[in-house]
């Protein structure tokens, strides 16, 4: 008979605790997702200043045409899905960054010890 009210006290203990934990990990959840959202915008807004400075640029300095690239992860809003979305936007970023052998925003082809911006991108070299 004891062991039957251990059982249910512990098993009781247990259903409270999982519905606590539940409760916290909704919460946890939103916060991840409110801070989440916040940083994404502050990241698109440098990814806007990056894109006008190549524009301006690439049109006023060097005379040619510009064409604003399609950014997919500019629409989004919230943490990324899946693996391949993840990959796909760092991609971007070492593109947008310069990556050795990569296009720039621009369109133009970089070389390792190209930078991409001076001052503008934090790139001194």
């Amino acid at each position: 008979q004891s062991l039957e009210s251990e059982l249910e006290r512990i098993t009781a203990q247990f259903q409270e605790t999982r519905g606590r934990m539940r409760h916290l990990a909704r919460g946890n959840a939103e916060k991840f997702r409110q801070v989440w959202i916040a940083n994404e915008e502050e990241a698109k807004e440098l990814v806007r200043e990056a894109l006008d400075a190549a524009r301006i640029i690439q049109v006023q300095q060097l005379g040619i045409p510009w064409e604003e690239p399609r950014l997919w992860f500019m629409e989004n809003v919230g943490p990324l899905g899946d693996r391949r979305e993840k990959e796909e936007a760092m991609e971007v970023v070492m593109e947008l960054l310069g990556g050795v052998g990569s296009r720039n925003a621009g369109g133009m082809f970089l070389r390792e010890k190209d930078p991409v911006c001076p001052g503008i991108l934090g790139n001194s070299q």
